[in-house]
């Protein structure tokens, strides 16, 4: 007779061998390498800044000016998760985080001096990124996965999920 463990170490396999060729798993297994080699990159730079914080870093940068409710609508994600990263963001001395005068609901973020600088270090960092990501790739197959990846995201954005 099986262990139960043994039972649910082949159930998990059956599973990961049914989802292997899913867009889903796929996906996951490109963000996962993407974000390791990110994270490392940044690290090694001495970035004080975690992938998963870089989007929120970057809209309140590229905006100049920009409150937490629009932040949170740009990057598509919900407002106690943009809360979370906006505290941490700004314990680390990265963004200043001010009250709308004309609507004292509303928190209005800037980046600061070092929270700009350290934008433009994660530019040149994103860069790297996919120089590493690619190197793997023949010029023609990373145009082509690029593409791929761009349209796919483009028509999924378009459904109503």
């Amino acid at each position: 007779m099986k262990k139960k463990c043994e039972m649910e170490s082949m159930h998990w396999d059956n599973f990961f061998a049914e989802m292997h060729d899913t867009l889903i798993f796929q996906m996951h297994r490109i963000h996962s390498v993407m974000f390791r080699v990110a994270n490392g990159l940044i690290h090694e730079a001495s970035v004080p800044v975690k992938m998963e914080q870089l989007p929120i870093l970057m809209c309140i940068y590229n905006c100049g000016s920009v409150s937490q409710q629009e932040v949170a609508d740009i990057v598509h994600r919900d407002k106690s998760s943009v809360q979370r990263t906006v505290v941490t963001l700004e314990k680390k001395g990265l963004i200043s985080v001010s009250q709308d005068k004309a609507d004292k609901r509303k928190n209005i973020l800037r980046t600061t001096e070092t929270g700009t600088f350290v934008a433009q270090q994660i530019k040149d960092i994103v860069k790297k990124v996919e120089e590493e990501i690619f190197s793997a790739f023949k010029s023609e197959d990373k145009l082509n996965t690029i593409n791929t990846i761009k349209e796919t995201a483009d028509k999924l954005e378009l459904l109503k999920v």
